[in-house]
C-alpha cells in the first residue's frame, strides 16, 4: 500500500500546486480529483531521519505550521514534498492515533474561530448583511473551507490512506472536514436560519420574475446537501412555502383568468419548477415540489376548471387548450376521470337539445354529423385516442339519439349506426 501512495505523490501534489494557485473547484470534484498543472519531482528520500526525543514533536509543529498557512490563506514556508515525507516518517514511527488527533483538534479550532467571527467582530457581524450579502459570505466560507481540507487532505494523504482507512469507525480527513463544518457552523441556529431565510428569499424573488444568481443557490444548497442537512434544514421549508404559495395563487387565479389563461400558466409554472431543480435543487426534491404544484393549481381546482371552461372550449373547437386540459389532468389523481364525466355529460346535453327540439327536425342529422365529427376530433387529437373517452363518447350519443324513437329517431338512424361505433 504505501508504494502505491508514493507512486500517487506527483499527482497529488500537482493537485496543490493547482489549488493554491486560486483554481475553483466544487466540493464533490475537490474530494474526488486533483489534476496535474506541471510536473514535479520528488526527492529520493532513502534513509528515515532517526526517531530522537523531539523529532515527533518538531515535525508535528512543522505540520501544524503549514495547515495554519493553508486556513489562513497565507504562503507555505515548507516543501510540500517534504511535508507529505513527514507525514509518512511519523505514520512510519507509530504515532498516527497521536498525528490524527492533533490534526482534528487544529481543523476543529479554526472552524469554531470562524464561526465566532461571524458573530462577534462588528464588520463582519451577520445581524448587519442583508441577506444576499450573507449568502455570498456563507458561500466564500465554505468554497474556503473545501479548498483548504482538499490541500491539508493532501499533505495527509499518507495518513488518511493507511491509518484512516483501517479504522472503519474513523472518518476520513475529507469527511472530517465536512463534519466539524456542520457541527460548529452550519448546525448553529442562527447561521442556519439566515442561510436557508435567504435562500428562500432568492427562489420567491425568481418566482416572481427576478433575475437570481443561480450558481450561488447551487453551491450553497450543495453545501446543505453535502453535510447531510438538506431534507430537514431546507427541504421541509421550501415545500410548505411552496404550498402555501400556489394555494393563494390558484385561488385569486381562478377568479382573475379565464380556463385557456389559467391552463397556460399551470404549464409555465411546471416548467420553472422543473428547471430549478435542474438548475440548483436537490433532485430528490423533484417529486414533491411537482407534486405540491399539480395539487394546489389542479387538483384543488379541478371541477372549478371544467364548470367554468370545458364548454367553452369544446364549442370554440380550442384544440390547444384542449390538449394541455388532458395532458396537465392526466397528471393528477382523479383528474381523467373527472374529465370524463364533464366529457360525457357535455355530449349528452349538446345532443339532447338537437334531438329534443322539433323545430331543429329539419338540420338535425346534418347538424348531429358534424357534432360528432368535431367530438371525434377532440377525441383523437386531444385526448390522444384515449378508448375511455371514445367509449364514452359512444354511449352518450345512443343515449341521446334514443331519446326520440319517433320520425327524427328514424332520420338518425339512417345516417347513424349505432351499434358499429357511429
Amino acid at each position: 500500500m504505501a508504494e502505491d501512495i508514493r507512486q500517487n505523490k506527483i499527482a497529488n501534489f500537482s493537485g496543490l500546486a493547482e489549488n493554491s494557485n486560486g483554481v475553483t473547484k466544487t466540493p464533490a470534484a475537490m474530494a474526488s480529483k486533483t489534476g496535474a498543472s506541471k510536473k514535479l519531482v520528488i526527492k529520493n528520500f532513502k534513509d528515515r531521519p532517526k526517531m530522537t526525543e523531539t523529532y515527533t514533536e518538531d515535525t508535528w509543529l512543522k505540520l501544524r505550521d503549514a495547515v495554519g498557512a493553508i486556513q489562513n490563506s497565507t504562503s507555505i514556508k515548507y516543501n510540500l514534498e517534504e511535508l507529505y515525507q513527514a507525514v509518512e516518517n511519523l505514520c512510519s514511527y507509530k504515532v498516527s492515533p497521536m498525528l490524527y488527533k492533533q490534526l482534528r483538534q487544529v481543523c476543529e479550532d479554526h472552524v469554531r474561530a470562524q464561526i465566532q467571527q461571524f458573530k462577534e467582530y462588528p464588520l463582519l457581524n451577520i445581524d448587519s448583511l442583508d441577506n444576499l450579502s450573507f449568502l455570498k459570505r456563507m458561500n466564500r466560507c465554505w468554497q474556503d473551507h473545501c479548498r483548504q481540507t482538499i490541500m491539508i487532505r493532501s499533505i495527509f494523504l499518507f495518513l488518511d490512506r493507511t491509518y484512516v482507512l483501517q479504522n472503519s469507525l474513523l472518518p476520513s480527513i475529507w469527511d472530517t472536514g465536512l463534519e466539524l463544518f456542520r457541527t460548529h457552523i452550519v448546525s448553529d441556529g442562527v447561521v442556519q436560519n439566515r442561510t436557508v431565510e435567504g435562500i428562500l428569499e432568492q427562489i420567491e424573488q425568481e418566482r416572481n420574475g427576478e433575475t437570481v444568481d443561480r450558481s450561488l443557490l447551487r453551491s450553497l444548497l450543495g453545501m446543505l446537501s453535502d453535510l447531510q442537512v438538506y431534507k430537514e434544514s431546507f427541504e421541509q421549508r421550501f415545500l410548505m412555502e411552496t404550498n402555501c404559495l400556489y394555494a393563494a395563487e390558484g385561488q385569486r387565479l381562478m377568479l382573475e383568468r379565464d380556463v385557456p389563461e389559467y391552463l397556460h400558466h399551470v404549464a409555465r409554472r411546471l416548467e420553472e419548477e422543473n428547471d430549478r431543480v435542474i438548475s440548483y435543487l436537490d433532485q430528490s426534491t423533484q417529486k414533491p415540489l411537482i407534486s405540491a404544484i399539480e395539487k394546489q393549481l389542479l387538483g384543488e381546482h379541478m371541477t372549478a376548471i371544467l364548470q367554468k371552461g370545458l364548454s367553452t372550449l369544446l364549442d370554440e373547437n380550442r384544440v390547444t387548450e384542449l390538449t394541455l386540459l388532458y395532458q396537465l389532468f392526466s397528471k393528477v389523481k382523479g383528474g381523467l376521470p373527472v374529465l370524463l364525466q364533464f366529457w360525457r355529460d357535455y355530449i349528452k346535453s349538446f345532443g339532447g337539445e338537437v334531438v329534443g327540439s322539433p323545430e331543429k327536425d329539419k338540420d338535425m342529422v346534418q347538424e348531429l354529423l358534424d357534432f360528432k365529427d368535431k367530438m371525434d376530433h377532440v377525441a383523437q387529437r386531444c385526448f390522444q385516442r384515449n378508448e375511455t373517452f371514445i367509449n364514452a363518447m359512444k354511449e352518450a350519443f345512443e343515449s341521446f339519439i334514443n331519446k326520440r324513437p319517433n320520425k327524427p329517431a328514424e332520420l338518425i338512424e339512417l345516417h347513424f349506426d349505432v351499434d358499429h361505433g357511429l
